[in-house]
């Protein structure tokens, strides 16, 4: 809001990229909270599972489709062919999914008939984004299962922990996480393979200006430097226009534009097109619609200010989250603090790799939050350790 008062160079723009996007985000944390206020007298661990089978709809959905077109065609059709050809929608879903579920299977009471069917619900979360050839979706799906064992083991369990339980659950997740691996490097391994070396060709050159010139300029720069165009290094190039390399030179050249805008540009989603196509004095050889880091993104469309105050917010409910969990007043209360924990530190994480903080996932991340801590604030603490709704 000061951002737009009193740092917008054109107040219609900026209030209109203000109501599409910073308005919806305060209007789903009202909407959160309220539901969690209303349903303080009837929040049950099942909250957790409704919650994160309805953001597991669109996996669902996905492979549906996928087993349809898999039988059409015979064969496996790797990628995402939806409406919406973000194969990236359904990994930031499947994050929030796979933490919900699964903090819901971990405060299950012991030998319950819902694990086994709560665990198949957790499957596609990891299956769908794999299919998809999402890499960020399938791994990060993995580290909320990783983080959500971790968190109840060390600081959310009301009771003992069993060792055998806890090694057997790390144990599968790390089988899980080679298995997802090995699958990607064999449907592609020109995308899961190779990744050090590509990612070491975004840190050449001057960001800005490899973006204004094309990949023909750093080319340059790496033969007046003495390095030998192989043919790997050739195909390492590509990733420039379309790959990890295109990541890291676009988050170094973010970086490096927020000194220029350090107050944002009129909190604009385009905030980084606007950057560039003002240093390049004309449109980039390589145009990109966002520098795939929330963060920097974030600071270029409302400042530096603004992205502190958003990151700020995220620890703070990691915070709420960690003490609700800590008191182990009941298994209610600990699970509705592990999730507010792991979501919040996830999705703070998660914003590095990804322009995760606008449209659906900022609205997705608002809700979940102030659902789960209004939740945390108003349910009564007298729970019983065992209540399930």
């Amino acid at each position: 809001m000061i951002q737009l008062l009193f740092f917008s160079t054109n107040y219609q723009q900026a209030f209109s990229n203000f109501r599409a996007e910073w308005m919806h985000f305060i209007l789903f944390s009202i909407i959160g909270a309220g539901v969690g206020f209303i349903y303080r007298e009837k929040s049950s661990l099942k909250i957790l599972l409704y919650l994160g089978i309805a953001f597991s709809i669109p996996l669902y959905i996905h492979l549906f489709l996928f087993a349809v077109k898999s039988i059409a065609i015979k064969g496996i059709p790797w990628g995402y062919w939806g409406i919406n050809e973000i194969h990236g929608d359904l990994g930031y879903t499947s994050l929030q999914a796979s933490i919900l579920l699964f903090t819901y299977f971990l405060y299950l009471p012991k030998k319950s008939s819902e694990s086994y069917w709560v665990v198949l619900l957790i499957v596609p979360c990891i299956l769908s984004p794999l299919l998809a050839m999402s890499r960020g979706g399938t791994l990060f799906a993995i580290a909320a299962v990783s983080l959500t064992t971790f968190a109840y083991i060390l600081i959310g369990s009301t009771g003992k922990v069993s060792v055998k339980k806890s090694c057997l659950t790390l144990a599968g997740i790390v089988l899980a996480g080679l298995i997802v691996i090995q699958m990607g490097l064999k449907a592609q391994p020109e995308r899961w393979g190779g990744i050090t070396s590509r990612i070491s060709l975004g840190f050449q050159a001057k960001a800005n200006d490899v973006f204004c010139n094309g990949t023909g300029y750093l080319e340059q720069y790496l033969k007046e430097n003495g390095v030998n165009i192989t043919t790997q290094l050739n195909k390492d190039l590509g990733s420039i226009k379309d790959g990890d390399g295109q990541r890291v030179i676009a988050a170094r050249s973010g970086a490096s534009l927020i000194t220029e805008y350090p107050m944002g540009i009129n909190q604009s989603k385009q905030a980084y097109q606007q950057a560039i196509i003002e240093y390049c004095q004309k449109n980039p050889e390589i145009f990109i619609s966002h520098t795939h880091n929330a963060w920097i993104d974030t600071a270029l469309a409302i400042g530096i200010p603004g992205v502190a105050l958003l990151m700020l917010s995220l620890l703070q409910y990691a915070k709420q989250g960690y003490s609700a969990a800590t008191r182990k007043s009941s298994n209610t209360l600990c699970a509705f603090g592990i999730a507010l924990f792991t979501s919040a530190l996830l999705w703070l994480i998660r914003g590095f790799f990804d322009s995760t903080m606008r449209d659906q996932m900022l609205e997705m991340q608002a809700f979940s939050f102030s659902l789960l801590l209004g939740l945390l604030i108003s349910i009564p603490t007298g729970r019983t350790k065992g209540h399930l709704g």
